[in-house]
């Protein structure tokens, strides 16, 4: 795929394609989730010796998950998404040898999508306001909770009206299911951080969908 912007490490890895990654998944569904983590920590090491294959199946694996990741934070620039996409996979496959633990690649992923989403945001000044919260002391919430209540749709739809920083906690939560550890990582945040910022977004979301249906 030929896009607009240019990479001085786009001709090194012009035989990979980004967006749409080729090849039969081998992460069986039925292994254990113990043996889905080795496997997956095992790609990322190859992938660090240079094994392109390796690098296609972490595509493959996290390829969907980082694409809805960047579809719901760029909503308002539809246009954009693919090569933004495609400039946070090769900031990942730069990125991969300094990555010291295997096991953090998921987070480490991501922060480096929500890093390129926000320097896109200032790129186009766009404006929003950033949070001050206070952090709250309160045990970690259960996703169930929140999808016991809402219609999934209505949550995606609700995500629109929040503010960049809701929006990212819910979905790495609820669509992602990552930990707070994981999300606080994501974010460069601390635990009491997230919890707090959870706690704003689902408070928010459920405003904004009461007034949608008055």
């Amino acid at each position: 795929m030929v896009t607009s912007r240019r990479h001085p490490y786009r001709k090194k890895t012009s035989h990979l394609n980004f967006l749409r990654p080729a090849g039969n998944r081998i992460y069986a569904e039925h292994v254990s989730s113990n043996t889905q983590q080795i496997y997956e920590q095992t790609l990322v090491l190859r992938s660090q010796l240079g094994d392109e294959a390796a690098f296609a199946e972490l595509l493959v694996l996290h390829g969907p998950h980082l694409l809805s990741f960047t579809r719901q934070m760029m909503r308002s620039s539809p246009e954009d998404v693919d090569d933004l996409v495609q400039e946070i996979w090769l900031a990942i496959y730069r990125g991969l040898p300094r990555l010291r633990e295997a096991s953090r690649f998921r987070p480490w992923a991501f922060r480096i999508a929500r890093d390129r989403i926000y320097r896109e945001y200032r790129r186009r000044k766009m404006t929003f306001q950033p949070l001050e919260e206070a952090e709250i002391e309160a045990p970690p919430e259960v996703a169930g909770e929140m999808t016991a209540t809402l219609d999934i749709e209505e949550l995606r739809a609700g995500l629109d009206i929040l503010s960049p920083e809701h929006r990212e906690v819910l979905m790495l939560c609820f669509f992602e299911e990552m930990s707070y550890e994981e999300i606080a990582r994501v974010t460069g945040t601390t635990l009491g951080t997230v919890r707090s910022r959870i706690h704003y977004a689902r408070r928010a979301l459920k405003t904004a969908l009461e007034r949608k249906m008055i």
